[in-house]
């Protein structure tokens, strides 16, 4: 995102220093560069959205994942965003429960550390659909469930169950665009 935000005020800078020029060529380019630049603006700021709403719809699944994959901003929404939750399911009806039953962030059932049998933390769905760069060849993939092979070569783009490409995309064999 920095790079992203460096590269549109360089390109502000530029139509600003070439306002003022009456030629109608550089006008059009500027139109142009102007153009582009409200529609990367668009862009960065629907990604950011999309981002925030990944962190509102699991906030627990987030805060557990060790390493984070989220940036410092990121991290300090969820931890704020955490917070609040807290507060209001405290105030509004948690207090009201026995105090093994309190707690929202407990892992429960097979593999938990939890008392309960329940999971109070709900993560995304593994099988949604993602779009994926192939950075280097991963070699034949096989989506759990179905008989469909993929072969994943250096370049390829393609649109999966996150569960298939998991995997490479953790290994930084393939990144999601």
């Amino acid at each position: 995102m920095d790079r992203v935000g460096e590269r549109v005020r360089r390109q502000i800078e530029l139509v600003e220093e070439q306002t003022g020029s009456m030629d109608p060529k550089v006008n059009f380019h500027l139109i142009i560069v102007q153009t582009e630049l409200e529609r990367v603006r668009f862009l960065v700021r629907s990604l950011l959205r999309a981002r925030l709403a990944k962190i509102d719809a699991h906030p627990h699944h987030h805060h557990l994942m060790h390493p984070h994959p989220l940036s410092p901003s990121e991290l300090a929404y969820l931890r704020s965003h955490l917070s609040l939750l807290s507060t209001h399911f405290a105030t509004s009806f948690l207090s009201s429960f026995p105090e093994p039953l309190r707690k929202l962030d407990e892992r429960g059932g097979a593999g938990g550390s939890g008392s309960g049998s329940t999971d109070m933390v709900q993560g995304p769905d593994l099988d949604q659909a993602v779009f994926v760069r192939v950075l280097e060849d991963v070699g034949t993939l096989r989506v759990s469930g179905t008989d469909v092979r993929m072969e994943l070569r250096r370049g390829d783009v393609w649109v999966a169950r996150w569960s298939a490409v998991r995997e490479a995309v953790l290994g930084g064999r393939a990144e999601l665009i």
